[in-house]
Parts: structure tokens; C-alpha cells; sequence
């Protein structure tokens, strides 16, 4: 009995020690990919403050263009009005010249002009 006590005993030990071996290297090679994990956290935090950075720096830069391209409307927005009010102006001084000259033609024409277009329009015919 004490034979197969230690038979049992000594399979036992195989096992565990066979176990324990398992055991190590699995241990291990957790060890291994924690230190490569650990390293390429490493790399990636040293990475984020420039990233960081560097997309800061290009929001402020897109934040002012656009605030420089609402002025520029705004700025142009302006200018059409403006055009459009001194187009008024003309519009309505062109319409005055006219009714000024279809009712008194001859006070807005001098009698040389006059005279010329007649002696024109009498060589035309």
C-alpha cells in the first residue's frame, strides 16, 4: 500500500510540478507582453501631448479663418449695399434727366448741338 501510495504521490508531484512549469511560463510570457504593453503605452502618452498640440493649434488656426471669413462677408455684405443704394441714386437721376428733357428739351440742348443734328439728319435723308 505504501507503493501505490507513492506511486499516486509521486504522479501527483509530476502533475503539480508539470502544472507549476505551465504555470511559470504562462507567468512569463504575461511578464513579456505587460513590458511590451507598458512600453507602447509609454510611446503612445509621450505621442498625445504633440497630437494634442498640434490639433489645438489647428482648431485656433480653422476658429480664426472662420471668424475672418464672417468679417469678410460681413465687409461685403456692406459694399452691396452700399452699391446698391448709390445705383438707386443713379437710377433715379437718370429717370429726372429724361423727364427734364422730354419737357423742356430745348433749355438742356444748346441751339449749336441743335442745329447740327438737324443739318445731320437733313444730309442722312
Amino acid at each position: 500500500m505504501d507503493n501505490n501510495n507513492s506511486n499516486i504521490d509521486n504522479e501527483q508531484i509530476r502533475s503539480l510540478t508539470y502544472e507549476l512549469e505551465l504555470m511559470r511560463e504562462r507567468y512569463g510570457k504575461l511578464v513579456d507582453v505587460h513590458g511590451q504593453l507598458q512600453l507602447q503605452n509609454s510611446i503612445l502618452e509621450e505621442r498625445i501631448p504633440s497630437l494634442v498640440e498640434t490639433y489645438s493649434n489647428e482648431k485656433n488656426q480653422l476658429e480664426q479663418d472662420l471668424i475672418d471669413a464672417k468679417q469678410k462677408i460681413i465687409h461685403l455684405q456692406d459694399t452691396i449695399d452700399d452699391v446698391k443704394i448709390e445705383n438707386q441714386r443713379y437710377k433715379d437721376d437718370c429717370n429726372l434727366a429724361v423727364r427734364l428733357l422730354q419737357r423742356h428739351p430745348n433749355e438742356f440742348i444748346s441751339t449749336t448741338t441743335l442745329e447740327h443734328i438737324q443739318e445731320q439728319s437733313k444730309t442722312n435723308r
